[in-house]
């Protein structure tokens, strides 16, 4: 608005007079008013599209000065050309003139406040008041070489060190995990020792990444682990970061927006849809017209998700089961619905709120997904993202009936989840169309 409010001035004082040869009145008129209100909007929009509202912990003023720049050049050409371009004005230096006092003023009034706002933020994570609460994982030497690393670098008190513990406590199936992960807020581990690609090694450290923990390794605990990392140097403490897929902080902000907008359009759209369905399904046996489960979603919480009701009420039983082709608990007109893929359109509404996302693995039952870690830990991986209404897995293989099924349905989703981004995610939303329309998967 100081942006808008510096570029009104400079037309209404400098640039109209020069054209007209008079003064012209610096009163306010509708379209500033009605700028100042849309401008901001947009502006806010742009930021949150770049991921300049995630993970804030981890800005700092270097990277505002880089994003602001960024992101009011390109903001700023694009309104410039869209509002100005039919300008009446005496020479196209006018033009530069003005574009550049409204640079100017935009880009410093927003980095004098972001700046101001990360140097408040960076202040207390360095003063331990924002600390990063964090697993030490190794051998007690290992972990304790790591502390008196800390304690000798400006930058230590913004480490909180909860727990410690060796990779043997963390047991085959990381049970040895569960009472850290269940005592505190976790947000990062560091391994300390050098550690072997074995199953047991795997398969804490997926249950560590599905919980959305940050995992960090020193230089020396590489032995495995080359080809999946990026060297950072956090805090003044030389460390690797472990990072198994690559979508940046502004696609996943992207890919964020796109779930909203596509969502929310797609619930106003489907309402006599969803209207015509109802009827049916109420119409061809009694019980609810909706069908809601618990399911795992982002770091292994639960939420429910909700179907078009496909069986008779009540048919599952006290033990989940899965349902199979020619099950005899699908009413017809749930048949219908699963052939067609009808029966997921309410599930756009968990997309709205934010349970998942339109593209993602599908969220698994607990108790399932309880059999498939024992034999593929590495499931606990997909958790480090939403899951979705559509997946790779999905597109490839098709429901699953059973839990080895299931397995063989995860390769794709790993697949995915290690090639992440929005084009990919465009893809799979076409191929799920063509799968529909066709009928084709099982």
């Amino acid at each position: 608005m100081a942006g808008w409010s510096a570029l009104f001035w400079f037309r209404k004082a400098v640039i109209e007079p020069r054209r007209y040869g008079t003064d012209v009145s610096l009163n306010p008129d509708t379209n500033f008013l009605l700028a100042m209100l849309a401008l901001p909007v947009f502006w806010v929009c742009l930021h949150a599209a770049t991921g300049m509202y995630m993970e804030v912990r981890r800005r700092h003023r270097g990277m505002e000065v880089r994003q602001v720049v960024q992101a009011s050049v390109g903001g700023g050409v694009l309104l410039f050309f869209l509002l100005f371009l039919d300008d009446v004005t005496r020479t196209h230096v006018d033009y530069y003139q003005a574009f550049g006092v409204w640079l100017a003023s935009h880009m410093g009034a927003t980095l004098l406040g972001r700046w101001a706002l990360t140097s408040a933020v960076v202040r207390r994570v360095r003063s331990g008041e924002w600390a990063y609460q964090t697993l030490l994982v190794g051998e007690a030497e290992d972990n304790a070489a790591f502390r008196d690393q800390l304690a000798r670098t400006a930058w230590g008190t913004s480490w909180r060190v909860v727990a410690e513990a060796s990779h043997q406590a963390m047991g085959e199936d990381g049970a040895g995990l569960q009472p850290v992960l269940n005592g505190a807020r976790l947000e990062r581990a560091v391994l300390t020792t050098p550690v072997e690609g074995d199953e047991k090694t795997l398969g804490w450290m997926a249950m560590l990444e599905g919980k959305g923990v940050e995992l960090l390794v020193v230089p020396n605990s590489l032995d495995f682990l080359a080809g999946h990392v990026k060297t950072s140097n956090l805090f003044g403490v030389p460390l690797v970061h472990f990072s198994r897929h690559g979508m940046t902080t502004a696609t996943k902000a992207l890919k964020r927006a796109l779930d909203v907008v596509v969502s929310a359009l797609a619930l106003a759209a489907l309402l006599p849809v969803f209207a015509f369905l109802a009827f049916r399904i109420k119409r061809d046996s009694s019980g609810p017209i909706f069908y809601r489960q618990a399911r795992l979603g982002l770091h292994g919480r639960e939420f429910r998700i909700i179907k078009f009701r496909t069986m008779r009420p009540n048919s599952e039983g006290a033990t989940p089961k899965l349902s199979s082709s020619g099950d005899p608990r699908i009413t017809e007109v749930g048949q219908w619905l699963r052939s067609t893929r009808l029966d997921e359109l309410p599930q756009f509404w968990n997309v709205l709120v934010g349970d998942m996302s339109l593209v993602g693995p599908r969220p698994e039952r607990a108790f399932f997904a309880a059999q498939i870690v024992t034999k593929s830990p590495h499931f606990y991986r997909l958790q480090q993202v939403r899951p979705g209404i559509t997946s790779w897995g999905q597109v490839m293989y098709g429901y699953a009936e059973n839990v080895e099924e299931m397995r063989q349905r995860l390769r794709y989703d790993i697949m995915y989840l290690d090639n992440m981004s929005l084009l990919l995610d465009i893809k799979i939303l076409l191929f799920t169309v063509r799968t529909v329309l066709r009928r084709e998967g099982k």
